[in-house]
């Protein structure tokens, strides 16, 4: 496995940057847990070995000295580390690029693609993708989609306060719908929601998704809110 280094490098002149925002210790502290939520976000390359690996490789870990930190598999080709046979860095890589192109192929849509649509349009098998989907998401693909529309559902509650005109500029195809979606996904009564959560007891926290840092706010009756990069408060 790779060997990580206890620094964390500026840019090189080449074009070839090492990990500028991720702290040495943090990183770490991740290939130690042999943690797969932090595949694809680090690279750990070993001096002694010329070998590049993800987080949880399940080779014997190296010493600390002998580790350099790269953000991606291509800095550490490019810097002269060849891919771990044992556990395939370039693979992650690729499915990382593969959810965020889901992603913006859901989010471009005006209906949810399918799962085999999604599948086929960035090369994979549908269960295969699934999984994928959910280990860097936490949710389906499916389960994605149905949260963006409820984000347009508060989106549009926010621009006009009318429950029934928000209702079909999300995108849905009548009140059942939205209601039971509502249920779920406002944690909350649309009406009560439109008004900032009226009545309600909101508590909220930070998660450090593979995506970035995430918000997540919820009542007693379910979560309000989930959005990516919002600031701290």
């Amino acid at each position: 496995m790779a060997t990580l280094a206890t620094d964390v490098h500026a840019p090189r002149s080449d074009g070839v940057s090492n990990v500028a925002r991720l702290d040495a210790d943090t990183a770490w502290a991740a290939f130690m847990r042999r943690d797969r939520g932090w595949d694809g976000r680090v690279i750990g390359a070993v001096h002694t070995t010329g070998i590049y690996c993800k987080p949880s490789c399940p080779a014997k870990r190296p010493k600390r000295e002998n580790v350099t930190f790269y953000a991606t598999a291509e800095e550490a080709r490019a810097a002269g580390y060849r891919p771990c046979l044992r556990c395939k860095p370039d693979a992650v890589g690729r499915d990382r690029e593969a959810v965020a192109q889901a992603v913006k192929l859901i989010e471009r849509a005006e209906e949810a693609p399918s799962l085999a649509e999604l599948a086929e349009a960035v090369g994979y098998a549908p269960h295969h993708f699934q999984r994928l989907f959910k280990r860097d998401l936490g949710v389906s693909p499916a389960e994605y989609a149905r949260g963006l529309r409820n984000q347009r559902a508060q989106s549009a509650l926010k621009a006009n306060g009318r429950v029934t005109d928000a209702i079909y500029d999300a995108g849905y195809s009548g009140p059942s719908g939205f209601y039971s979606d509502a249920k779920e996904r406002l944690g909350m009564t649309p009406s009560a929601w439109r008004d900032g959560g009226r009545g309600e007891t909101i508590r909220w926290t930070h998660f450090d998704s593979p995506l970035g840092e995430m918000l997540i706010a919820a009542t007693s009756k379910g979560i309000c809110r989930l959005t990516f990069n919002e600031p701290r408060l």
